[in-house]
């Protein structure tokens, strides 16, 4: 057996919740794979071949790695989901500065009535142009498209499995970065309710087909992707928002992996403690990995779900960038007994941070190689 193909039935077999003779490790590198290669983060951006080649160096600094979550990195494909302009090195940003997300209020309450006349797709490519400085013209410039299927072929014979290639998003997550947070809360959802039911319905409609299409088609079928949960949280929203404006949409992308196959990495940013239940409650069993960031309690995760779902995580970013390695590894192992050896797969909390140090990046991979599994 390969190495890849080794890691490979080690990641499925932590995602069905069977026995594993090592509990996988994935990478959350992005930007910091650039800052541990010494390459400047404007030409890291700008080259793919050169971006994918310092990700795949950067991994196999890091240790033991099972698995990767970005073949390749840049800022470009982030306005595409989030609707909101991106600060990028060499360009708005000094040449090795972290890109930045630069949120404002840029869809108004006329945009809905555009959304409801004309349909979200013609919308959607419109914005994108004029607010938000083309990202769909600087991927296709910079290459991001055609070198991502290069990409995971190059992580993949380097004995690497890519878990998910793509996000998958609900009406919530896209609009409140493009309209901004309080506005669309209290504007929008507690003031227009219906409107924004109908204006949810025509968004989540072209979502669902666009991500169908890719998903029927097996050359274009990934393995895993991301089901984003960021700010549609229980956290944020009351328990009727909750499942009126986030759950149920976030249900269906769930399920629409599972009708064909795609595993669904359930990206959970902030803290989903109040909402964990939804999750025991409606996802199939040994079919999905639920990806925690430090702030949901990981250990009231494996209470609630555990039997259901592989959790992933949560290396925080803050002891990655300033712990000690001592502490990275004591924090890692606990990890491994407590969460798993089943149904566990060990990574960051999110991405590595940009700032992370490689030593404790690698007292990350030291502890999961330790951690018994019987």
């Amino acid at each position: 057996m390969s190495k890849y193909d080794e890691r490979l039935e080690r990641i499925k077999a932590a995602i069905a919740l069977e026995p594993v003779d090592k509990i996988p490790l994935i990478s959350g590198a992005a930007a910091v794979a650039a800052k541990l290669c010494g390459v400047k983060m404007s030409d890291f951006i700008s080259d793919m071949e050169l971006n994918c080649t310092v990700n795949i160096k950067a991994t196999e600094m890091m240790g033991n790695i099972d698995g990767i979550q970005t073949p390749l990195s840049t800022p470009d494909g982030l306005p595409t989901i989030w609707l909101s302009n991106i600060k990028a090195p060499g360009r708005e940003l000094p040449d090795d500065e972290l890109w930045q997300v630069d949120e404002a209020e840029l869809i108004q309450e006329e945009d809905y009535d555009e959304i409801l006349e004309n349909g979200f797709g013609d919308w959607y490519q419109r914005f994108m142009k004029e607010k938000l400085n083309d990202p769909m013209g600087k991927l296709q410039k910079y290459g991001v498209g055609a070198y991502g299927p290069i990409a995971i072929k190059r992580f993949e014979e380097a004995g690497y499995v890519v878990v998910k290639d793509g996000s998958l998003l609900t009406p919530f997550e896209m609009l409140c970065g493009g309209r901004s947070l309080v506005t669309f809360l209290t504007d929008d959802l507690l003031d227009i309710p219906e409107k924004m039911d109908d204006v949810f319905a025509v968004i989540h409609k072209f979502n669902m087909d666009r991500y169908s299409k890719r998903f029927e088609n097996e050359a274009t079928r990934p393995f895993g992707v991301w089901v984003g949960g960021w700010r549609g949280t229980p956290e944020t929203l009351s328990p009727a928002m909750f499942e009126h404006f986030s759950w149920k949409y976030y249900l269906d992308l769930i399920n629409l992996c599972l009708d064909y196959n795609v595993v669904p990495f359930m990206h959970l940013d902030a803290c989903w403690n109040l909402g964990l239940h939804y999750f025991h409650d409606y996802v199939p069993a040994g079919r999905s990995v639920m990806c925690l960031d430090g702030k949901t309690d990981i250990r009231l995760a494996k209470e609630v779900v555990g039997d259901k779902i592989c959790i992933m995580g949560d290396v925080p970013a803050t002891l990655l960038a300033f712990g000690k390695p001592e502490e990275v590894y004591d924090y890692t192992a606990a990890l491994c007994r407590d969460i798993g050896p089943v149904g566990y797969m060990c990574c960051s909390g999110c991405d590595i941070p940009f700032n992370g140090v490689l030593e404790n990046i690698r007292m990350m991979s030291k502890a999961v190689d330790e951690a018994p599994v019987k």
